[in-house]
C-alpha cells in the first residue's frame, strides 16, 4: 500500500511499478555492461606499443587489431538490436556478455600472433554488438519520458568516462604485467556485469512481436564490413587491388540494397521514414562525422604519450584523469543546458570546440609538452559531451518504445561506424604519411633497420637503442616523421569536424524541442 501511495501522481509512462522502482539499479547495471564494452575499445590502445614489440606487429596490423573489433561491432548492431527486441533484451545482453568474456580470455591466454589477436577481437566485437544497443534499449524501457533524458545523459557520460577509466586501469596493469592483462580486465568486468544483470534486470521484448529482418541484417553487415575493409586496405594495397575494389564496391552495393530492402520490408531493421525527420537525420550524420574524426585520432594518443612524451604506461594512464573532468561535470548538466539554448546550439557549439582542439593538435611537434597535450584533450572531451548527449536523445525520442532496439542500434551505429571509418581512414593516413616521411632514410639502411623504421614508431625506437652513437639521430628522425603524420591526420579531422559543425548549425531545425524529454 505504501508503495502504491509513493507512486501516486507520478506519470509512469506505461512502465510497470515494480520496474520503475528499480530503474536506478538497472541504470547502474547497464552502465557496468557498457563499461566492459568501452574498455575493449579504449584499453587496447595503451597496450599497442608493448604488443607491437612483443609480437613484431606492424603499424597496419596494429590498426586491424583495434579496428576489427569496432568493425564487427558496427556491422552487427542493427541485427543485434532487432534480436533483443524480438527474443528478449536481457537474453541478448547475457549472451553477448558470455561471448565477449570467452573471446577476451582466449586473447589473453592463447593468442601468440597478430592474426590470432585479430580473430579474438573480432569475436569480442560480436559479443559487444549484442551488449551495447541492449543497454540503451533497456534504459529506454525502464525510465519514463520525463526522466529519460537524464538517464541517457548519465549513460553518455559513462561511455566517455569509461574510455578514460579503461586507460587508467590499463596503465596500472601494464606497469606490473604484460599487455595480456588488458584482456583479463575485460573478462572480469564482463563477468561482473553478467552476474549483476541476472538479478537486477527483468526480461523485456517488443510486445508487438515484430519478426527479425534477417535479410536486412545480412545486407547491413556485409555492406559496412566491406566498405570499411576497402578503406583500411586502400592506402597500402592501392585502390585497384582486387580485394580492396571488391570490398568497396561490394560494400556500397550491399548498403544500397539494404536501403532498398528496408523501404519495402514489413518489419525493417531501420525504418527509413525516420530520416524524413530532419532532427533525426542530421543528428545521425553529425554524430557519425564527429566519431570519425575523434576515434581516428584517439587511436594514436597512447602512442604519442609513451613514444613521444616518454611516459610509462602507468603515467600515461594517470595523465588521463584530468580528461574525465569535463565529461563528469558536463554530462549531468546537459539536459538543463539544452532546455535553455536548444539542441541545435548545444550540438553545433560542441562540434566547434572539437574542431578548434584538432586545429591546435595539428601544430604539435616532437618537442611538445604534457600541458599542450592535456589542454587539447580536455577541450575535446568538453566538446564531445556537448555534441553527443542531445544527439542521443533526439535519436531515442524518434522511435517507438517497443522498437527501442532500432533506436539504440542506430545511435550506436552512428558512433561505431564513424569510429571504424575514423580508424580506417585516419589510421591509414597516419601509416602512409609516416612511411612516406621515412622512405628516403629507410632506403639507405640494412634490411632489419629498414624494416623496423618502416614498420612502426614503436619498433623504430626499440631498434634505435642498438645503434650506439646513431641512436638519438635515428630516434629523433622517426619521431619527427610520426608527428608530421599525426599533424596531417589532425588537420583532416579538423576539416571533418568543421563540416559537421556547419551541417548541425544550418540544418538542425531551429524549433527543435527544448524539453528534456524530447530533445
Amino acid at each position: 500500500m505504501n508503495a502504491v501511495k509513493e507512486l501516486a501522481g507520478i506519470d509512469l509512462d506505461g512502465i510497470q511499478p515494480h520496474i520503475y522502482r528499480r530503474r536506478w539499479v538497472v541504470l547502474v547495471a547497464m552502465c557496468i555492461s557498457l563499461l566492459g564494452v568501452m574498455l575493449a575499445n579504449s584499453s587496447i590502445n595503451i597496450a599497442l606499443p608493448q604488443m607491437s614489440v612483443d609480437l613484431g606487429i606492424s603499424q597496419l596490423v596494429l590498426t586491424w587489431v583495434v579496428n576489427i573489433y569496432v568493425l564487427l561491432f558496427a556491422s552487427l548492431l542493427f541485427i543485434a538490436g532487432a534480436f533483443g527486441d524480438r527474443y528478449g533484451r536481457k537474453l541478448a545482453l547475457q549472451v553477448g556478455s558470455i561471448i565477449f568474456a570467452a573471446s577476451a580470455l582466449y586473447a589473453g591466454i592463447v593468442a601468440k600472433s597478430g592474426a590470432e589477436l585479430i580473430a579474438a577481437r573480432a569475436i569480442m566485437g560480436v559479443g559487444g554488438a549484442l551488449v551495447m544497443p541492449t543497454t540503451l534499449s533497456i534504459i529506454n524501457n525502464v525510465f519514463p519520458r520525463h526522466e529519460r533524458a537524464r538517464a541517457i545523459a548519465i549513460w553518455t557520460g559513462i561511455s566517455g568516462a569509461g574510455m578514460m577509466f579503461g586507460n587508467i586501469v590499463t596503465g596500472l596493469l601494464l606497469e606490473h604485467y604484460s599487455w595480456r592483462s588488458v584482456f583479463y580486465l575485460s573478462v572480469v568486468v564482463a563477468g561482473i556485469a553478467l552476474i549483476i544483470n541476472q538479478f537486477a534486470v527483468d526480461e523485456s521484448r517488443d510486445d508487438q512481436g515484430h519478426p527479425v529482418d534477417w535479410l536486412g541484417g545480412v545486407l547491413s553487415t556485409a555492406g559496412i564490413f566491406g566498405f570499411v575493409y576497402g578503406l583500411t586496405e586502400a592506402p597500402t594495397k592501392g585502390i585497384t587491388d582486387g580485394y580492396v575494389l571488391t570490398g568497396l564496391l561490394g560494400g556500397i552495393a550491399c548498403l544500397f540494397a539494404f536501403v532498398w530492402w528496408e523501404r519495402k520490408a514489413r518489419s525493417p531493421l531501420l525504418d527509413m521514414e525516420l530520416f524524413k525527420n530532419r532532427a533525426f537525420s542530421i543528428s545521425s550524420l553529425t554524430i557519425t562525422l564527429a566519431f570519425l574524426a575523434m576515434i581516428g585520432v584517439f587511436f594514436s594518443m597512447s602512442q604519442l604519450q609513451q613514444l613521444i612524451l616518454g611516459m610509462s604506461p602507468l603515467t600515461a594512464s594517470l595523465s588521463m584523469i584530468p580528461m574525465m573532468i569535463p565529461m563528469v561535470i558536463l554530462a549531468p548538466m546537459m539536459p538543463n543546458i539544452v532546455k535553455k539554448v536548444g539542441a541545435r546550439i548545444t550540438m553545433s557549439g560542441g562540434l566547434l570546440v572539437i574542431t578548434i582542439a584538432f586545429v591546435i593538435m595539428s601544430t604539435w611537434t616532437a618537442s611538445m609538452t604534457f600541458l599542450q597535450f592535456i589542454t587539447v584533450m580536455m577541450l575535446l572531451m568538453a566538446g564531445i559531451c556537448a555534441a553527443m548527449t542531445p544527439g542521443t536523445n533526439i535519436l531515442m525520442a524518434s522511435v517507438p518504445r517497443n522498437r527501442s532496439g532500432m533506436g539504440s542500434a542506430m545511435n550506436d551505429t552512428t558512433r561505431e561506424l564513424g569510429g571504424a571509418l575514423g580508424i580506417a581512414v585516419l589510421g591509414a593516413i597516419l601509416s602512409s604519411v609516416y612511411t612516406d616521411k621515412v622512405a628516403d632514410v629507410a632506403s639507405t639502411l640494412p634490411g632489419p633497420l629498414k624494416t623496423a623504421l618502416e614498420g612502426s614508431l614503436a619498433t623504430a625506437l626499440h631498434v634505435s637503442k642498438l645503434l650506439g652513437p646513431r641512436a638519438t639521430e635515428f630516434a629523433d628522425y622517426a619521431k619527427a616523421a610520426w608527428m608530421d603524420a599525426l599533424s596531417t591526420a589532425a588537420l583532416v579531422s579538423a576539416g571533418i569536424m568543421f563540416v559537421a559543425t556547419i551541417i548541425a548549425f544550418v540544418a538542425l531545425p531551429r524549433h527543435t524541442e527544448r524539453q528534456s524529454d524530447t530533445i
